[in-house]
């Protein structure tokens, strides 16, 4: 059985492009167009992995991160982050919020600080958000 990834994008070209990538590579997906629709898919669905954008209307992808990771039930979904963020607001998104912690989760002081599982900057390249999505899909 195909591995099951959740796209959360709000444009749809964005999730077109994604998916015929996803479906060349023998993953089945489904996809949500805010991180509120994102939330919900996740607890219906299970994916076995997240791709998710930063920038949406609604709830941001940063917003929807958060609230998975403090959530027990869907904390432990793989999410990978593609953005274009900083072409946007020049700030250096993979370095900023990248930091390879173990497995999700790193005590910090009496909360905790989450880290993705990965990060690509859009446009994405096809070969590298594969060699992603298996990389994280290896660590289950």
């Amino acid at each position: 059985m195909a591995k099951k990834i959740l796209i959360v994008d709000d444009e749809p070209d964005a999730i077109s492009f994604i998916g015929t990538v996803l479906e060349d590579n023998h993953f089945d997906y489904i996809s949500a167009d805010n991180g509120n629709s994102g939330i919900e898919m996740a607890r219906k669905e299970r994916p076995h992995v997240i791709l998710l954008d930063l920038i949406m209307p609604e709830k941001s992808g940063l917003m929807m991160f958060q609230e998975m990771k403090k959530d027990p039930e869907l904390r432990n979904i793989p999410i990978v982050i593609l953005s274009g963020a900083s072409e946007v607001t020049g700030v250096d998104f993979k370095n900023f919020i990248f930091k390879p912690l173990p497995r999700n989760v790193k005590t910090v002081g009496q909360g905790q600080a989450f880290s993705p599982d990965d990060f690509l900057e859009k446009p994405i390249d096809p070969d590298e958000l594969i060699k992603a999505i298996k990389k994280v899909l290896e660590k289950e």
